[in-house]
């Protein structure tokens, strides 16, 4: 059935108010049509992009999140691809690892930074810094949990001015065997307060053992210097002060008292100390704590050489046997017969003894020197300015002419 008149006209005038409005849209000014920026994922809050949630849900699938910074740089050290490349970009990777392991958050194991401030401290551009980053996220050893974000994509509901620097997080690979190789039979009970390994039959396993449970003497020894740190109110002993005990009368048990505290108080700067009992921390320092070292100088041997070299990057995990690292570090500080040398402490103070004696000596010369020159008589001339050498030459001529004119006068 054809349309009427009245449906036609209809539809002509609602075609010419469309074309009326998008012609009049055009011409409104530009100010009332601002340019808007395509929009992409939503990013994280920042309030909530270093919560565990966010973090897990950012790890890919194959990785995990790293458990210690020290576990993640042994991981980039091992990876591969650092083998692959040139000694040069080499050289750039490490440099933005250290960045990293220096400035990553412990708690969520993330890493929150921008590429320009990453750039000025490596003293490299920033392009650089984008190719490693790209290159540890490649190799699955940085996820990305949050993208960075300019002043101008910030949303305006936020109330926010500033730019928002991304956020990564420190994974690594998890390569599953495809099937378990332990067998399934039941291990002997152990004889001693021991805990052997759930993979006693994994010799020949890609994947880590798990470590032997620690015994419950050790645990009781772990829990009592757990203990006595957490009744500590106040140092239990000055951090640079010798052990010498206080009071007037020096007993035996009075010096294993000190020396105990100053143990306990060394080992709660220390946390890796934290494993070994008190009495082990006293017998390996207790040579130096008898040839005047303090609780500094024992600090200062555990993280410097006796050259004045830092140690390398080490943490709490990194170190398998407590005692043997301690024992190894001090004995750093032995001479050959193993005698302790002098604390770093030591050699301040020795030195400042010195100059002060030197210029104590330097004061008696100089106070020598002014009453030899107050005892001369007062015939003498009066010690002044020196004079010029021609003045002084004609004193002098003048003074033998005097002399020789009144010699013959003073004969009888």
């Amino acid at each position: 059935m054809p349309p009427s008149v009245a449906e036609t006209r209809h539809h002509v005038e609602s075609s010419r108010l469309r074309a009326a409005d998008v012609t009049l849209a055009a011409d409104l000014p530009e100010r009332q049509h601002p340019q808007k920026f395509p929009s992409r994922t939503r990013r994280v809050r920042v309030e909530h992009e270093r919560s565990k949630a966010v973090v897990l849900r950012a790890v890919p699938k194959g990785c995990q999140l790293a458990k210690h910074v020290a576990a993640w740089r042994r991981a980039v050290l091992e990876h591969p691809s650092l083998e692959l490349i040139r000694a040069d970009a080499r050289a750039n990777l490490l440099a933005v690892v250290e960045i990293i392991c220096r400035q990553q958050d412990p708690a969520s194991r993330t890493w929150r930074t921008t590429w320009d401030w990453v750039a000025e401290k490596i003293d490299r551009s920033r392009s650089t810094v984008a190719r490693v980053i790209r290159h540890l996220r490649d190799c699955g050893l940085l996820a990305v949990v949050a993208t960075g974000r300019s002043a101008a994509r910030t949303p305006a509901a936020t109330g926010r001015t500033q730019g928002e620097a991304p956020v990564y997080a420190l994974i690594h690979n998890t390569a599953q065997p495809a099937g378990e190789p332990v067998e399934l039979t039941d291990t002997p009970v152990p004889t001693k307060w021991e805990s052997l390994s759930p993979h006693a039959r994994e010799e020949l396993s890609p994947k880590d053992a798990a470590t032997p449970r620690p015994s419950r003497k050790r645990a009781a020894q772990r829990r009592e210097v757990v203990a006595a740190l957490n009744r500590r109110t106040a140092p239990l002993w000055p951090r640079h002060a010798t052990t010498e005990p206080l009071t007037e009368r020096v007993t035996r048990r009075a010096r294993k008292e000190t020396q105990r505290a100053a143990a306990l108080e060394l080992q709660h700067e220390a946390i890796v100390l934290r494993q070994l009992t008190t009495a082990h921390v006293v017998s390996v320092c207790r040579p130096f704590f008898q040839a005047g070292w303090t609780i500094a100088d024992v600090l200062t041997a555990l993280d410097w050489s006796p050259e004045g070299t830092r140690y390398g990057f080490l943490t709490v995990e990194g170190i398998d046997n407590p005692g043997a690292w301690l024992g190894a570090r001090m004995r750093a500080w032995t001479h050959f017969d193993g005698t302790p040398m002098r604390s770093r402490d030591q050699r301040v103070a020795a030195e400042a003894a010195q100059r002060r004696a030197a210029a104590r000596a330097a004061a008696e010369r100089w106070a020598a020197r002014t009453a030899a020159a107050a005892a001369i008589p007062g015939s003498s001339p009066a010690p002044g300015p020196r004079r010029p050498f021609r003045q002084r030459w004609a004193a002098q001529i003048a003074a033998g002419q005097n002399e020789t004119a009144g010699a013959p006068a003073s004969a009888p």
